[in-house]
């Protein structure tokens, strides 16, 4: 879906980590998250979130978004201690390739 009524903030609305941020970006990257959440990005793990299950992306990965709703992503930096993330084999719902 391409967004026409872009605003200043961005037409894209993603939280990471709890904190909400925007892009105009169709798809993002985990550098792109680790970027706008203002962390490191080398050696920084991202976690997508779908329906309070995380799956492990890696650096290659793109997630589509969608101007209707809103992408949830976890980095280690907000794990909480002994939080299981879950690193069976990725899934493919919501990513580009």
């Amino acid at each position: 879906m391409k967004c026409e009524n872009s605003t200043a903030i961005g037409c894209h609305i993603i939280d990471i980590d709890g904190c909400l941020r925007a892009t105009n970006q169709p798809s993002v990257s985990t550098e792109d998250i680790l970027a706008l959440s203002g962390l490191p990005t080398r050696n920084s793990d991202v976690w997508l979130e779908i329906y309070g299950e995380s799956w492990l992306l890696s650096p290659l990965d793109r997630v589509e978004l969608h101007a209707d709703t809103v992408a949830f992503f976890r980095t280690r930096a907000s794990a909480p201690a002994g939080f299981a993330f879950n690193r069976a084999q990725r899934t493919t719902i919501a990513l580009a390739a």
